[in-house]
């Protein structure tokens, strides 16, 4: 399971800057590939929530990646609440589609949920009481507060994925980068998530998602940018070219 930590400092977010601010952006897989990501640019006010529209291989996650320092970045740059890639580290928390995570992985889940913790605790120090109870308070935010000791091979999709939303409000990062949230759901996990990230906004914290569904989610948003080929566009993708992408999928 990969949960990558970089050396970081924890400055202070500027709380008159935009939340994202993107400038120019252009993001390779290697530097002989084209580009993934080209000329990106964006600018996300704290507090807001954003919807990334876009079929697979449009660029939803190679954004989220390069956002997080998983990515490097080949032009132009990136700002967190008014600072560079890094500074503001433990305010960004980023959710990766579900395929991503090794689930056979041998741990519970709240071990899972408190690895949203580690950002501020470092390599070698371990959780404290209060980690723990902040994982606890996320998984019953999710409704899986019962599920806490069990393996997370045992867990079902919605379960899953209500155990990586859990981990992400652990961190209790002021910008959330959530790639399909709702993708392959259940109705009752559909409507816990929105739930949720409706309680994050209200909070004054802003939310990034990567969905196919915006067409059922357009009211939650203040507004959509869609995605083709690595590019912002302005029209809206088709309808049969999204649903061509409602499965699992870690391909964008």
């Amino acid at each position: 399971m990969k949960f990558p930590y970089c050396q970081h400092r924890h400055s202070t977010p500027d709380p008159q800057a935009p939340a994202l601010e993107i400038k120019g952006l252009g993001i390779s897989y290697s530097s002989e590939e084209k580009f993934a990501l080209k000329d990106f640019n964006i600018s996300v006010p704290a507090g807001s929530a954003l919807a990334l529209v876009g079929p697979n291989g449009a660029g939803k996650s190679t954004l989220f990646k390069a956002v997080c320092g998983l990515l490097p970045v080949r032009s132009g740059s990136i700002r967190v609440f008014g600072h560079p890639l890094g500074a503001c580290h433990h305010r960004v928390v980023y959710l990766p589609q579900r395929s991503e995570i090794d689930w056979h992985f041998p741990i519970s889940v709240l071990d899972l949920v408190v690895m949203g913790r580690y950002v501020y605790l470092g390599w070698f120090n371990k959780p404290q009481k209060k980690d723990i109870e902040i994982a606890r308070d996320a998984l019953k935010e999710m409704n899986v507060e019962d599920l806490a000791d069990r393996q997370i091979s045992k867990l079902s999709g919605g379960q899953q994925q209500r155990v990586l939303i859990a981990r992400a409000l652990a961190q209790n990062a002021d910008l959330l980068l959530l790639d399909e949230p709702l993708n392959a759901v259940d109705v009752s996990t559909r409507q816990t998530v929105a739930d949720v990230l409706h309680k994050i906004k209200a909070q004054g914290k802003t939310v990034i998602v990567a969905t196919h569904y915006y067409d059922q989610e357009e009211g939650r948003y203040d507004q959509a940018i869609y995605l083709k080929d690595g590019k912002k566009t302005s029209a809206t993708p088709g309808v049969a070219e999204l649903d061509s992408t409602h499965k699992d999928c870690d391909c964008n």
